[in-house]
């Protein structure tokens, strides 16, 4: 199978739940249960989980730690979703296991002697790429794995053995009533340990009343115990019960995401798992994640950031109010769809910036005051378009889903001569 027909697979998939748990058990029993011998964490919640997973698997490969990690939703490259490490696997792996499901389940429908079952339904795209995750960590043999929810799309991994432990990640609005009953979905399913990111008091008093109810371990961090020393561009420097770390991300809410990362690696060392101080030390200053609130230039200044939920944007917003001081007041965006648009115009103008440019792609309308809005037909031109006339006094904000943010990034890393 070459690796375009594997993408093809993945995503020429069926969509939705309707075969929910009878169409990926099945399939994993056949190829001899990967799920049943996995260790494994689940990062759910509103936001800031691939950063979250992305400083576990720092701090726990140089602890010496085979770490599999599965990133949601589904990228442009779908081998970048499954991570043995820091690294994605490679194309013949990828291929290779595509193609293991996409035979055993027409095996299984052509009266194949060795399937003594009824024929396995087609997987969805998710049941099919969190399949060919599953195989990737058995052949890696990972000490653990992580897996990522899907915050607005199919999560099939609801059907696997429940994780040992599960991680909030971000605050979950109260009125998310469907995420509050996905966490709770997980805790009495048998989760021994939950780690959550401070909550508004609706869905912590759900967090809480159910964790209390099957004796189920909550914990918090600390927001007494946090102290920021340094916020910058280039970094941020912060500690935590008495210890100090620096982080090569910019934004405050970066530090939250660190600091709930510390504390599940406080859960692992409870599991057993040996890390020491210089192991999170180093994995946190040495971590560099490309277009999460990522500054690839700063005069002028040019942001990055993946984000397409409304509480992301205004915490988006909000770090970069704290830097008012440092940059102009005027901001060109760089936006993939008219909804965000309406609501990154309404976020940053609350807190008094003026929107110069919008840039996107061809067909998207939106209203923005005094903002002119200019289309591009490719990610390349839409780079370049958002490069053009640039000065000092004005930021350039890209952001939106990883499929748009990162072809444009790398367009304009090109341009920039990076």
């Amino acid at each position: 199978m070459t690796y375009f027909n594997a993408v093809k697979y993945i995503r020429s998939a069926p969509v939705g739940t309707e075969n929910g748990s009878k169409g990926l058990l099945p399939l994993l029993n056949a190829l001899g249960a990967p799920h049943k011998r996995m260790k494994y964490i689940r990062l759910a919640g509103s936001n800031g989980k691939t950063v979250c997973a992305e400083m576990l698997v720092s701090i726990l490969s140089l602890s010496g730690y085979r770490v599999g990690c599965l990133r949601m939703p589904l990228r442009e490259e779908p081998r970048e979703n499954i991570c043995i490490g820091n690294s994605p696997i490679n194309i013949e792996e990828f291929c290779e296991y595509v193609n293991t499901v996409k035979t055993t389940v027409h095996d299984s429908s052509n009266e194949d002697p060795s399937f003594s079952a009824s024929p396995l339904p087609t997987p969805t795209g998710a049941q099919a790429l969190l399949t060919v995750a599953l195989l990737a960590f058995q052949k890696h043999k990972c000490d653990l794995c992580i897996i990522e929810s899907d915050h607005f799309g199919e999560d099939p991994s609801r059907f696997l053995p429940p994780p040992f432990a599960a991680v909030i990640c971000g605050t979950i609005p109260s009125g998310d009533t469907a995420e509050i009953s996905k966490i709770r979905s997980y805790i009495c399913r048998g989760t021994q340990e939950i780690v959550s990111a401070p909550q508004d008091n609706d869905a912590f008093r759900v967090i809480a009343n159910t964790c209390y109810s099957v004796n189920c371990r909550l914990t918090l961090p600390l927001r007494t115990s946090i102290n920021v020393t340094k916020l910058s561009f280039r970094g941020t420097e912060f500690s935590y019960k008495g210890k100090t770390y620096a982080l090569r991300l910019c934004g405050r809410f970066q530090i939250s995401n660190a600091v709930l990362a510390l504390e599940v690696l406080e859960m692992l060392k409870r599991k057993g798992f040996r890390i020491s101080d210089a192991a999170v030390e180093k994995g946190f200053a040495t971590l560099k994640i490309p277009a999460k609130f990522e500054v690839i230039s700063i005069n002028p200044l040019i942001m990055v950031d993946s984000t397409h939920s409304p509480v992301a944007i205004d915490i988006v917003c909000d770090a970069l109010a704290e830097f008012r001081d440092q940059m102009g007041k005027r901001i060109r965006l760089c936006l993939p769809d008219g909804a965000l648009v309406e609501q990154y115009v309404r976020s940053l103008t609350d807190r008094g910036y003026e929107i110069e440019h919008i840039i996107a792609p061809e067909g998207v309308t939106a209203k923005a005051e005094n903002a002119e809005l200019v289309h591009g037909k490719t990610k390349k031109a839409i780079a370049k378009k958002a490069l053009e006339s640039l000065d000092k006094e004005t930021v350039l904000l890209i952001s939106g889903d990883y499929p748009f943010v990162n072809p444009v990034r790398y367009e304009l890393l090109a341009i920039l001569g990076f």
